[in-house]
């Protein structure tokens, strides 16, 4: 892991629940937690991209709407669901949900920490750093530099640029992108992927890489390099 404190969001109803954890992850002090309800979700939903993991209670899916239960299928890929042991798989995979791990209650603050450690291990050996010349994609800083000029990327922004880095001028299929990036090809609107796009074209002319261009193809994304600076 780097300096940079993880940054955890724990969405419950359960207000007990979140007291012990907020207490506990700030005396443990290598994250950052913010709370959330389902009745708070949709300011989650407009920051998501900047929490490395998602703590979910039972209780927000017991008790979550369709937007709710749509929301926690797109995060599904970094979400770590805190159960009641009588709950099964199968409650999950009936609503599409597929958790990165499930930790059943009672559970033990250090079970909840190793969980995520292992996690943000295993996710950050996924991605290296690109360079390109002088043009430098910086995955865990999550930031593009091009010789003195840079610019901050979202999570999502990160791994959608990378993806595309890795296969400069082949075709990668929207439904794989999204698939891949948010680990559900269903419920996530195609513009939702064309939003980060956008964004990253703006975020790459912004630092000069006027050359690094992304083309939409037969439903599919090419990133094409005229030239290398």
């Amino acid at each position: 892991m780097n300096n940079t404190k993880a940054e955890i969001a724990l969405i419950t109803n359960n207000s007990g629940l979140a007291d012990l954890l907020e207490e506990s992850f700030l005396m443990y002090g290598k994250f950052s937690i913010s709370l959330y309800s389902n009745s708070s979700i949709s300011n989650l939903i407009k920051k998501i991209d900047i929490f490395d993991v998602i703590l979910i209670s039972n209780d927000v899916l017991d008790e979550g709407d369709k937007e709710i239960i749509d929301f926690l299928r797109g995060i599904g890929k970094k979400s770590i669901y805190l159960t009641k042991i009588n709950i099964k798989k199968d409650v999950f995979k009936n609503k599409g949900i597929n958790p990165n791990s499930i930790i059943n209650i009672p559970f033990s603050f250090n079970n909840i920490v190793q969980q995520i450690e292992i996690f943000i291990r295993e996710n950050s050996k996924k991605m290296n750093d690109i360079r390109i010349g002088n043009f430098f994609l910086n995955v865990h800083g999550r930031k593009i530099i091009l010789n003195n000029a840079h610019e901050k990327l979202t999570e999502k922004e990160t791994e959608i640029l990378w993806k595309l880095l890795n296969k400069i001028e082949h075709k990668i299929s929207q439904k794989d992108l999204l698939k891949e990036i948010w680990g559900y090809d269903e419920g996530i609107e195609t513009r939702t992927l064309e939003t980060h796009i956008y964004r990253i074209r703006k975020k790459l002319n912004s630092v000069g890489a006027k050359n690094y261009k992304i083309n939409n193809i037969d439903n599919s994304y090419v990133l094409s390099v005229d030239k290398v600076n």
